[in-house]
């Protein structure tokens, strides 16, 4: 009798507790064919509807199968230029969950060209920034780039899903990793032994990956102010192959400056910024951040290096 009472007496489980939790939809692949076609796929709740969006509109959508997985290809190959791809998926009956992380894709070509190729996300250094997402050289990559970048305010690192392979040393990106450490990050040709220093002294060394891409936190952060890093490709015998070099700078921005420029219309680059988000945060759309490089041409030399600390002139919308 005092069983069947307990029985009786525990609660039934309610219809919200066994629903499973919605899992946000992510991205496992996305890639451009050599026709400017997309191909994306990920994983997201089974059953659930997945919206791809570009800059904002959707492109394409899909149900995740049983196993979670789906696929979308959108209709139309891409035209050359960067955009943000971001995705949202929501269960029959659920509200829309957005993914936590989103892609930067670029796809070389005049257009690219024409809007003074700043990397759109990847920009940013010692900086302010993520990985560049364009090259700032003269000349369209051999092959579309595909960034994936971590929510933001997430510490993580940028994963290439597509990139060009590397037959060159350089280094393309000067980060914040988090609170206050730095993060170095580059291309060279795949497998090169890299040995890295920070004002000639030795910061460490690094092998380059399958794609020619390398990356490196140093266990010792460098003081703040102005420094300047160099990768040296060495050879089998430990002989300098190439060399490159590029001034990047520690540094936090005072908070009177920022009070200041703010009151004035303008912007104070922060740990962690970079071109692609601080136009998404001003204008609402991340490809806009050639508006900021063009208006700040005269402090920003390297579009995929921003520093804290600088103050950039912010257009108003539409100009």
């Amino acid at each position: 009798m005092a069983a069947a009472a307990a029985a009786t007496a525990a609660p039934a489980a309610s219809p919200e507790a066994a629903r499973p939790r919605p899992e946000p939809p992510r991205f496992d692949v996305a890639r451009v064919g050599a026709r400017g076609a997309l191909v994306t796929a990920g994983r997201a709740s089974p059953g659930a509807e997945v919206i791809l969006f570009e800059n904002g509109r959707e492109i394409g959508r899909a149900r995740a199968d049983a196993r979670g997985e789906w696929v979308i290809l959108p209709d139309g190959p891409l035209t050359p230029g960067a955009r943000e791809l971001t995705l949202t998926a929501r269960l029959p009956g659920g509200e829309p969950l957005a993914g936590e992380a989103s892609v930067v894709l670029v796809v070389p070509g005049p257009i690219a060209l024409a809007e003074a190729r700043p990397s759109p996300t990847p920009a940013g250094a010692a900086p302010a920034s993520r990985p560049a997402a364009e090259p700032a050289s003269a000349e369209p990559a051999a092959s579309p780039l595909v960034l994936l970048l971590p929510a933001p305010g997430v510490d993580g690192p940028i994963r290439a899903l597509q990139a060009p392979t590397a037959t060159r040393l350089s280094i393309d990106l000067v980060d914040y990793a988090g609170a206050s450490g730095m993060r170095f990050a580059g291309a060279a040709p795949a497998g090169s032994h890299l040995r890295l220093y920070i004002d000639d002294v030795p910061a460490g060394e690094v092998v380059a990956d399958a794609q020619g891409r390398w990356s490196y936190s140093p266990p010792s952060q460098p003081s703040f102010g102005r420094h300047v890093l160099r990768a040296d490709h060495l050879g089998a015998q430990g002989q300098v192959i190439s060399r490159v070099e590029q001034p990047f700078q520690r540094d936090a921005p005072p908070a009177n400056v920022l009070a200041e420029a703010g009151a004035q219309g303008r912007y104070v680059v922060q740990p962690g910024n970079n071109l692609w988000r601080i136009a998404r945060g001003t204008y609402g759309e991340g490809v806009r951040y050639t508006q900021i490089f063009s208006a700040n041409r005269d402090q920003i030399r390297n579009p995929h290096l921003i520093y804290p600390g600088q103050i950039f002139t912010l257009p108003r919308a539409g100009h």
